[in-house]
């Protein structure tokens, strides 16, 4: 049995403070590649594109979903790990808890860092395959030439 926890807080600021100590003091793999998180990441992965005015707003639902991050680096949940060619990043996707993570490559360092990270909200069928459309499966072995 897997279990994975949802953070109800009431603040932006109770999400940043829990953030930074899930995340911050903590090391991360995606299998044998590190993979870090950052204070300034933040706002990349729990902003939203706000409706209409192209401006962004902090999501209570993405950052309420925060823990998923941390089981799907931890392997204890089926992911598809696939690679968006047009944007250099790699894709983590996990049907099961209907959500990706996307890893970017930092260059000549040999880690991965978060991206951002969204669930697939109300029509998560749909939007699973809009995203997965942009992406090609990827191996490890392939992710690491590209980190070189």
């Amino acid at each position: 049995m897997i279990k994975v926890e949802l953070v109800l807080l009431e603040t932006e600021d109770e999400y940043i403070e829990e953030y930074k100590k899930a995340y911050l003091h903590d090391s991360y793999n995606l299998s044998d590649i590190s993979v870090v998180f950052s204070k300034k990441d933040f706002d990349h992965i729990f902003y939203e594109p706000a409706k209409g005015d192209g401006d962004y707003k902090f999501s209570f639902r993405r950052a309420k979903r925060m823990y998923f991050m941390k089981a799907i680096l931890s392997g204890a949940i089926e992911t598809e790990i696939m690679f968006e060619p047009d944007k250099g990043t790699i894709a983590l996707f996990c049907k099961a808890l209907e959500c990706v993570m996307y890893l970017r490559i930092r260059p000549g360092s040999g880690t991965l860092q978060v991206g951002t990270f969204f669930d697939f909200g109300e029509n998560h069928s749909k939007m699973y395959r809009k995203q997965k459309r942009k992406c090609e499966p990827v191996t490890i072995e392939e992710i690491k030439k590209k980190m070189e």
